[in-house]
């Protein structure tokens, strides 16, 4: 007797909302018939010995140099400097895999290459002292493993503070002469950000498989960290889960600049006590980034931001733009009342919205105009909504908190739980807006960066086991993408 078929488990079926919401109006955050802005030029190709020169021509790579641990006090003299490891971690990312970098700096071309940058930012006297080809893959990886991995955080750390100074530098996070409103803050002050899997070298998550027909034994090689995780919104993937934040212009092809890269728990804190949350990591790197550029305006991200994470960032003065998170039913905000109105307002899809209920009991959610998005700056940087409620006697005019108040942060003693989540149900810029949708488009620059990363690896597979190995792939390709960007713009405003 056959055992029966297993039925095809069923997506579940979204809920439709019990209530009409009527359309949205025209106001401070644009009209439907508005146009997007126009794309940006496209990035031409470029080829390999290009981008090569640009990292070898980046003087900040010489100062990350500075932080790499050099060579102990007893064993074998180093033969190379650090600084030739770090043109070979980011080189990894240029050709692929340790093994095709090594064969590229055997090679006199290549290696010239590397004296000559050496010589021209660090001195006649290191370059005369490299040997006269360039490390062995079995150097790169005692050097990989002993000295590298144990400092990944000080090269994470050094990375990400010598690019903040690029953005800066390229006038990036920085106020302009043109006066924009926050709801549409420039391109050159909008972070985009995102987290991605990165799949490790094999796919097994198992160190011993049988063969249930010869018995035999099989051992793999697993990465220790990786695991399996949604991404996507339903997509489940195995790897090691990275977030990174990066800035661009708006007009310059190849402008990217990544200001940090962290890594992301996605095992349980008891097995990964060291790793942050994804949103928890964001919130840290956002905050050291806005610690050196506070002229910062805006940060577009995914529904991996909640509320509870997008508050604090709120607070210190930034726009936190994120699509709506699916699942939130409408919440009572508060009943405004004037001589003989009475008007209910509520929160519905990320904005405030006056509720009526027909005769035949049917909720009607009617989005309020919001005349302006007001800031005022203090301790604690308040966001307010300047609504017109219309009305038949006449228009009224109110303000709503759309950052977290001290009322809403109070314990309900029923509950047990916080008053009201207003960063999660209400947005600073509602997303289906012209204004929303123009900041949702900025974030599809981390989808091109993320898949840019994947397509750098043969098989778009990390060639690095373990989550901090990993995380210095990914800090070598970003050392390489900035400084593509250093020399592009550097053209482009010389020009």
């Amino acid at each position: 007797m056959t055992a029966p078929k297993k039925r095809p488990r069923r997506k579940p079926v979204k809920k439709r909302p019990n209530y009409v919401m009527a359309a949205i109006p025209d106001d401070t955050f644009g009209a439907a018939t508005d146009p997007l802005p126009p794309k940006s030029p496209e990035a031409p190709a470029l080829r390999i010995d290009e981008r090569f020169e640009y990292l070898l021509n980046n003087p900040d790579l010489y100062a990350a140099a500075g932080a790499l641990p050099g060579p102990g006090r007893v064993g074998r003299p180093a033969q190379y400097p650090p600084i030739v490891y770090l043109i070979f971690l980011c080189a990894i990312s240029l050709f692929g895999s340790a093994r095709a970098t090594a064969c590229h700096l055997q090679g006199s071309d290549w290696w010239g290459r590397v004296r000559t940058g050496i010589r021209t930012h660090l001195g006649d006297e290191i370059a005369d002292a490299l040997q006269p080809v360039g490390p062995t893959r079995g150097q790169w990886n005692y050097y990989f493993h002993t000295k590298l991995k144990p400092a990944f955080a000080d090269v994470r750390d050094i990375s990400r503070d010598l690019w903040i100074q690029q953005a800066l530098d390229h006038g990036m996070m920085s106020e302009t002469a043109q006066r924009t409103s926050r709801s549409y803050p420039e391109r050159h002050q909008v972070i985009h950000a995102d987290a991605t899997v990165a799949s490790p070298p094999s796919s097994q998550r198992h160190r011993e498989t049988v063969n249930k027909e010869t018995g035999e034994i099989r051992y793999h090689r697993v990465d220790p960290d990786a695991s399996l995780t949604v991404e996507g919104g339903d997509k489940i993937v195995y790897g090691n889960k990275f977030l990174s934040a990066a800035i661009r212009l708006a007009s310059v092809p190849h402008s990217r600049v990544i200001l940090g890269i962290e890594s992301v728990r996605t095992k349980s804190a008891e097995l990964d006590p060291e790793r942050d949350d994804e949103g928890t990591a964001f919130v840290k790197l956002a905050k050291s980034i806005l610690s050196r550029a506070p002229r910062l305006r805006a940060i577009t991200y995914d529904t991996g931001l909640r509320g509870v994470h997008r508050a604090p960032l709120i607070a210190d003065g930034l726009v936190v733009f994120t699509t709506q998170h699916g699942g939130l039913t409408p919440e009572s905000l508060e009943r405004y009342e004037e001589g003989p109105c009475r008007h209910d307002i509520y929160v519905a899809e990320g904005r405030a919205c006056e509720r009526l209920i027909t005769v035949e009991g049917t909720t009607h959610y009617i989005p309020l105009p919001v005349e302006e998005l007001e800031c005022r700056e203090g301790k604690r940087t308040r966001f307010y909504h300047r609504l017109t409620i219309p009305c038949r006697v006449k228009n009224h005019t109110t303000r709503i908190r759309v950052d977290e108040t001290v009322e809403d942060r109070e314990i309900d003693p029923s509950t047990k739980r916080q008053r009201f989540n207003r960063t999660e149900h209400l947005r600073q810029v509602p997303p289906d807006t012209h204004a929303g949708r123009r900041l949702k488009g900025f974030r599809q620059d981390s989808e091109s960066q993320h898949s840019r990363f994947d397509q750098a690896y043969t098989h778009e597979r990390v060639p690095a086991y373990g989550a901090n190995a990993a995380l210095l792939i990914y800090l070598g390709y970003a050392w390489l993408s900035n400084s593509v960007a250093r020399a592009k713009i550097t053209h482009a405003l010389a020009a």
